[in-house]
């Protein structure tokens, strides 16, 4: 296996794709510092898996990506790609039948980075698996860097021993090991928390049987309640439905007594409705006669109205036409007088124009004067305001220096003040106090912390006292439990059995029921009386009967079997069968019996002289074995009822006694929660004196430290005082001198100013004049365009004053006809009034005949309708009853349904003579025992069985993992075993590689590797280098050259024995002087038979071993470039040339 070409893309300083190929054994890369040579070798690290940025030259993974330059810009993602040739099939795996193997690496910018085997993506750890064992990896001994010649030789124990693990090829085991005992840990967790699951399971489920066995129970009841509950809703049902029933009767009866009464006041109603249609007609009648009635005095109403208008309107009409005629008159006069005063003003308009032109000369030389004079007095305002301005600047600068002084005295007062305070403070401040405080509160916190001690104890001691009396309290509630559960036992096997008696007696006084035996013979018995045990007890033997049994028998023979029976008459046969204890007493007897005899055991084998009959399956179940088993069962069930009882005393003292300890136990909880409630008082009181001590202690410093730099700051202010003092004075003097200067330019200022107010009043005279001619002028004008306008609406009034006063004439002529035609009209309503009127009165008489009428035959079927009410009441009640019966019916049907009962089935099972009280009662017992049973979880009975079945698969499961700790501890056991192995063989092998190679690198000289432990799975390597004439006693003495050589002798020692695909140098030969570089081409030239050598070298010697030379550049900034020469060819060629 060897190293084909490199591929990069983007890695560092090969931006552009490069392909590196090695096609000789010996490649030499080469080119100038700086060029880009290492980055061949970080190159094959980064893509065998090389997880640290420091490894690389760099600060994180995404360095290796190229930055760009001065001419290029920075790529998105870097990749390397390495092409190995595997035609011997060294690679182990799935990878052995492959010619050739690409391995491949990504990163991007955003630091993904992925990894690709033969095109495929892959896990990192998939590629380190696959040069596990072979030398090759990020880190191996195959790849020796700048400076890792001097690490190699100057590293611990243990950092070496990592280069022996991998030339023996157990780096593999390593991580087998390490996986394996992960698998351990995790199944160790595992295991304890199953325990742990387990056990909390067992408590579950015991607690679990428990609740199931009452949701049984639970259960059972309810079924029972339910039965109940739909019996007797079907009893209430049933009164309720036959209530109902009667009262339908009733309500039959009642409404035929109703009918009759309401067919009599049904003729009275038409009687009456015959009559109320006449009032109603007649009403009709009336209502149009008073309508017509009505209207007719309305409309005499509105003639007379109509004419009262008509003669308001000829009086409204002529005053009007006065009014126009007046107003005409005043119009005239006014636009006569208008006309007038429009003359005038006309006349005075004219009159003032020349006035007006001799006013504006005057203005005009004013103006320029006044002109003149202030510019003149602007000039002396500016000069005054400057003056003025730096007045005002001194006199300013001068309070300032006033308000500092000021100031600065006020702090100097105010420091002083403030450094008595302190002082005061300082003499104030008592720390002695506090210190003392502190040390009582230390006395009393220890002192609490022994009470918080002695209350813990006390109440762990009461806790375990609880646990204790409720472990009690469990072991009796469970034997309570287990001695109610045999006596339940027993009560059901006694009644069983007398159940089977009951059914097994005949009417006929058998033999069987009067036999009394003594104890254990029940059996022996019935195997001799056989068909005989139903025959029945008569006075004398019938020849039809021969099951019958004599009363008449003899004395009971000594020793047989007639001994056994205490009481009742039995054949006679039994004085001729004798008892014995056990079959062998049996067989010993036989020979003594004489003929006819036989014997038998309590066991109930019956043995004659050549014969033997034993009790079978069919004796176990007869009349005389329950009878026994019956006595017995009492005996047991006395002892189970004592024994449940003496349980329930128990249980209740020891219920007594739990209470007293939990009791206890709270009293000691209470105790300790308050001892520890005071101890962190006592905690919380002593650090607040702390820091109170701690801040008296600050604030003392710190009075100290405010008084030193309240002095330096009253010095610095008495000094500061003392400057404006004598700067206050200097502005004093200039303030003297420029007040002089000011007022001299005031007095200048105040006779131009003089000027200039007389000019401005002789100004102001003038153009006061002209502003009250131009106002007359203007006012003058305004009313000539009043006159004229208000001229022009008169003129318009008159015009429409003659219009109106001929329209009121025209209507004054025309309103006087219609008024006598309204006359007549009114004359003709007033007669057809009167004739309405009596039409009206004739009705009204008619009607009030008619509801006499009807007032007299609804007052006869008033008694008729008081009985009808009475009867429709009674009705009425009937039927509320009936409706509240039905009601309760359907009620309990409904109650039924929601019951999900069946009517039908509960009547079916339902006794024809039950009552609703005893239901009620077995009801409420029914209810009562189910309240008794607490609260029920019902889903107990799944979660027990769902439980149970967990368990089980736990128990499994720990099982399961129990043998998979065997199997791994066995697994970490062999592969410790074939480490050690490993190691030994490997460590001594290239022990011997290093002596031999060492001299033959030096000339002369030792070299030895050695262990420093005897542990060969924990043992770190040192190496130990004496050169030729040297007696050092550590490696650290020897020179940079010395250390190269040995390391390399190492590094070729675990070649020999475990050679890499491929081995890389980076300027390992730099320390190296001429004659060891010789040596270290030789001893290179001799490996490259079987390993593949690329080397970074800057020595003429090394460049010229090599069998291709890799040339390195970079003629652009930051970029480099490959130049492969072949020496071979370019030797061949140049003999050519």
């Amino acid at each position: 296996m060897r190293l084909k070409q490199i591929k990069l893309s983007g890695f560092k300083s090969f931006v552009d794709s490069t392909n590196v190929p090695f096609p000789q054994q010996m490649t030499a890369v080469v080119g100038p510092n700086g060029c880009g040579k290492s980055n061949v070798i970080d190159a094959v690290r980064w893509v065998l898996g090389e997880s640290s940025a420091k490894n690389l030259r760099g600060d994180a993974m995404t360095d290796v990506i190229f930055n760009g330059s001065s001419q290029r810009k920075p790529v998105s993602q870097a990749s390397v790609e390495l092409v190995f040739e595997n035609t011997e099939g060294r690679l182990a795996g799935g990878m052995a039948d492959r010619s050739e193997i690409s391995i491949k690496r990504i990163v991007t910018r955003d630091a993904q980075s992925n990894y690709f085997l033969n095109g495929s993506k892959c896990r990192r750890r998939d590629i380190t698996d696959i040069f596990l064992g072979t030398g090759l990896g990020p880190r191996s001994y195959a790849i020796i860097e700048q400076g890792m010649i001097s690490r190699l030789i100057e590293s611990r124990p243990q950092e070496l021993r990592v280069f022996i693990e991998e030339a023996a090829g157990i780096s593999k085991y390593k991580e087998r090991r390490r996986e394996t005992e992960n698998r351990i840990k995790h199944t160790r967790e595992n295991l304890d928390r199953l325990a742990d699951v387990r056990e909390e399971l067992g408590k579950n489920i015991d607690k679990l049987k428990r609740q199931a066995n009452a949701a049984q129970r639970y259960k059972e009841l309810k079924a029972q309640e339910r039965k109940l509950k739909a019996e007797l809703t079907t009893i209430k049902w049933l009164q309720y439905n036959n209530r109902f029933t009667a009262l339908e009767q009733q309500l039959a009866q009642q409404q035929t007594e109703l009918d009759k009464y309401q067919s009599q006041e049904l003729g009275d109603q038409r009687v009456l409705l015959e009559l109320k249609q006449q009032a109603q007609d007649g009403r009709q009648v009336l209502e149009k006669v008073q309508s017509n009635f009505y209207q007719l005095g309305s409309s005499i109403s509105r003639l007379e109205q109509q004419i009262l208008h008509q003669r308001q309107q000829q009086q409204t009409l002529t005053a009007q036409l006065q009014q126009a005629q007046h107003t005409l008159a005043q119009a005239e006069e006014f636009i006569a007088t208008e006309q007038a005063q429009q003359a005038e003003l006309q006349q005075q308009l004219a009159e003032d124009e020349p006035q007006q032109a001799l006013l504006d000369e005057q203005l005009a030389e004013l103006t320029e004067q006044l002109q003149q004079l202030e510019d003149e007095q602007y000039q002396q305002q500016q000069a005054f305001n400057q003056w003025q301005q730096q007045h005002f600047r001194l006199q300013q600068q001068q309070q300032q220096q006033q308000l500092q002084q000021q100031n600065q005295l006020s702090q100097l007062a105010q420091l002083r003040q403030q450094e008595q305070q302190l002082q005061q403070e300082q003499a104030a401040l008592a720390l002695a106090p506090l210190q003392q405080r502190v040390a009582e509160l230390e006395t009393e916190l220890s002192y609490g912390a022994t009470q918080v001690q002695q209350s813990t104890a006390l109440h762990e001691q009461a806790q375990q006292a609880v646990q204790q009396q409720e472990q009690l309290n469990r072991e009796l509630d469970a034997a309570q439990l287990q001695a109610k559960s045999e006596l339940l036992l027993l009560q059901r096997e006694q009644q069983q059995l007398q159940q089977q008696q009951q059914q097994k007696d005949g009417e006929q006084q058998q033999l069987l029921r009067q036999l009394q035996l003594k104890p254990g013979w029940a059996a022996a018995v019935a195997l001799v009386l056989g068909q005989l045990q139903h025959a029945a007890v008569t006075e004398q033997l019938q020849a039809t009967a021969q099951s019958m049994v004599s009363r008449n028998s003899c004395a009971a023979a000594p020793g047989s079997l007639a001994e056994v029976i205490v009481s009742g008459v039995y054949p006679e046969s039994f004085n001729q069968i004798f008892c014995v204890a056990d079959i062998n007493a049996a067989q010993q007897r036989l020979s003594q019996l004489a003929a006819g005899h036989s014997v038998i055991t309590t066991s109930g084998y019956w043995l004659g002289s050549n014969w033997c009959l034993q009790a079978g399956a069919q004796q176990q179940d007869n009349y005389l074995l329950r009878e026994e088993r019956l006595v017995q069962l009492q005996q047991e069930l006395a002892a189970a009822e004592q024994q449940v009882q003496q349980l329930s005393g128990q249980y209740a003292a020891q219920q007594q006694a739990l209470q007293q300890a939990q009791q206890q136990q709270q009293q000691a909880l209470q105790q300790l929660q308050h001892a520890e409630r005071t101890q962190q008082q006592q905690l919380t009181a002593k650090l607040l004196a702390q820091q109170e001590l701690q801040q008296a202690e600050k604030l003392a410093q710190k009075l100290v430290t405010e008084q030193q730099q309240l002095q330096l700051k009253q010095a610095q202010l008495e000094e500061s005082t003392e400057q404006l003092a004598m700067a206050l004075e200097d502005s004093a003097e200039q303030l003297l001198q420029h007040e002089g200067a000011q007022q001299q330019l005031h007095s200048q200022s105040g006779n131009q100013q003089q000027q200039l107010q007389q000019l401005r009043a002789q100004f102001e005279q003038k153009r006061t004049q002209q502003q009250q001619l131009l106002m007359q002028q203007k006012v003058a004008e305004q009313q000539l365009s009043a006159l004229q306008q208000s001229l022009q609406r008169a003129r318009m009034q008159q015009q429409q004053l003659q219009e109106q006063a001929g329209t009121l004439t025209a209507k004054l002529q025309q309103d006087d006809e219609p008024e006598l035609l309204l006359q007549e009209q009114l004359q003709q309503a007033l007669l057809e009034r009167e004739e309405a009127e009596q039409q009206m009165i004739a009705q009204q008489d008619q009607l009030a005949a008619v509801e006499q009428q009807i007032r007299e035959l609804e007052q006869g079927q008033h008694g008729i309708l008081q009985l009808l009410n009475k009867k429709r009441a009674e009705l009425a009640e009937l039927r509320l009853d009936a409706e509240g019966y039905r009601v309760r019916a359907n009620n309990m049907l409904e109650l039924l349904r929601e019951q999900q009962a069946n009517m039908k089935d509960v009547l079916a099972e339902l006794a024809p003579d039950a009552e609703e009280t005893v239901w009620q009662q077995q009801l409420d017992k029914t209810v009562d025992a189910v309240g008794r049973l607490g609260p029920i979880n019902l889903a107990a009975i799944e979660e027990y069985e769902q439980q149970a079945e967990r368990k089980q698969y736990l128990d499994a499961q720990n099982d399961d993992l129990t043998a998979a700790m065997d199997t791994l501890e066995t697994a970490i056991r062999k592969i410790d075993k074939e480490t050690r192995q490993k190691f030994k063989d490997t460590f001594e092998q290239v022990n011997d590689g290093l002596k031999t190679l060492f001299p033959k690198v030096f000339g002369g000289g030792s070299a030895y590797l050695a262990l420093t432990e005897d542990d060969l799975l924990e043992t770190g390597v040192t190496i130990m280098a004496r050169p030729p004439g040297k007696k050092n006693s550590t490696i650290h003495l020897l020179s940079g050259g010395e250390k190269a050589l040995t390391a390399l002798s190492l590094v070729f020692s675990i070649f020999r024995l475990n050679p890499a695909p491929f081995c890389m140098l980076d300027e390992v030969d730099a320390p190296l002087d001429d004659a060891n570089v010789g040596r270290f081409c030789n001893l290179v030239r001799e490996m490259s038979e079987t390993v593949q050598f690329i080397y970074i070298s800057h020595n003429k010697i090394a460049m010229e071993m090599a069998a291709q030379l890799m040339g390195v550049t970079m003629q652009e900034p930051g970029v480099s470039r490959v130049v492969a020469v072949d020496v071979d060819d370019a030797v061949k060629m140049a003999a050519a040339s």
